[in-house]
């Protein structure tokens, strides 16, 4: 079963709102012909804002939030002005889908800005956690992280590892990053999600290494990235990046057979656009950072 993909159109707009004016956004459209679709979606994917806003409420990170938030400043426009921008580009879309580091660290300040902005939508959204959302000054995929510092996220999302969106015809399928791998618990509600058979849409932080033998994502990612000691992608998932673990394995073994519902998978992480193919069947789009006005506007037909 053949998906055929196109890229429709990149579209460069200046957006004026929250007092912003003439801030460029980089939406990409792209379109994904699914077998079985009842209906035309169409989802607003983005991912790797960065927003690094600290106040008073959390002390001890202001000094990191003051060093990071530089760092997202693309073009002289702060990451949370260019997250309203792309924010307020959304027009007809059934669901907006954050695909990740939206904040750069779970402070209050961030989580505000964010869930003000997602409480004026008049469309669905899902946030799933990349590797940053929830970490907090040392405490990174700690006990502490997930005990004390994710649930600060619970207003904008369900307290599960993973978030779902049931539709009559295909099914959206979110999973939070575990430090480059897949949880137990996701695995499990993964496998209940696939035994119905519907087309799913995949999202992951980290993006999925092709098994077509298209090692171009591994490339470019050592080269933007870096390579690890044994030569390896540090950003991707796979064999030649982050080796899955045991769990990680089953969940991509299931994800790449032939037999798989997966469609579409939608990723970020690595801060710059790239599609391939995992396997025949499936398409990977992974998305450009939103710090720099990048976003998806993905169509499926």
């Amino acid at each position: 079963m053949k998906r055929i993909f196109a890229l429709i159109l990149i579209a460069v707009i200046s957006l004026s709102g929250c007092g912003q004016s003439n801030i460029p956004v980089n939406i990409t459209q792209e379109i994904v012909d699914i077998d079985g679709l009842e209906k035309e979606f169409n989802i607003f994917f983005l991912a790797d804002s960065h927003i690094s806003l600290c106040d008073d409420r959390d002390p001890d990170l202001i000094e990191k939030a003051s060093q990071r938030s530089p760092m997202f400043k693309a073009d002289d426009i702060e990451a949370w002005d260019r997250f309203d921008a792309l924010i307020n580009s959304i027009s007809d879309e059934d669901i907006l889908i954050l695909g990740g580091d939206i904040i750069d660290s779970a402070m209050y300040a961030s989580i505000d800005h964010v869930d003000n902005k997602l409480k004026k939508l008049k469309i669905p959204y899902i946030y799933s956690m990349g590797n940053h959302d929830f970490e907090y000054g040392s405490e990174y995929f700690s006990p502490a992280a997930y005990e004390e510092y994710l649930p600060r996220l619970d207003d904008m999302r369900d307290d599960t590892p993973y978030q779902i969106r049931e539709y009559d015809d295909l099914i959206i399928f979110a999973a939070d990053d575990d430090n480059s791998q897949i949880s137990s618990p996701i695995l499990e509600a993964y496998k209940e999600v696939a035994s119905k058979k519907k087309p799913i849409i995949l999202i992951v932080h980290v993006p999925i290494e092709p098994v077509t033998g298209d090692d171009s994502l591994t490339e470019k990612c050592k080269e933007v990235w870096g390579a690890s000691a044994d030569n390896k992608s540090r950003v991707t998932m796979g064999v030649n990046g982050c080796y899955p673990n045991d769990i990680t394995r089953e969940f991509l073994d299931l994800v790449l057979s032939d037999d798989s519902p997966v469609a579409l998978v939608l990723a970020g992480h690595i801060h710059f656009y790239h599609k391939d193919m995992l396997n025949d069947d499936i398409v990977q789009i992974v998305t450009g950072a939103a710090f720099e006005g990048d976003a998806l506007r993905v169509t499926l037909k």
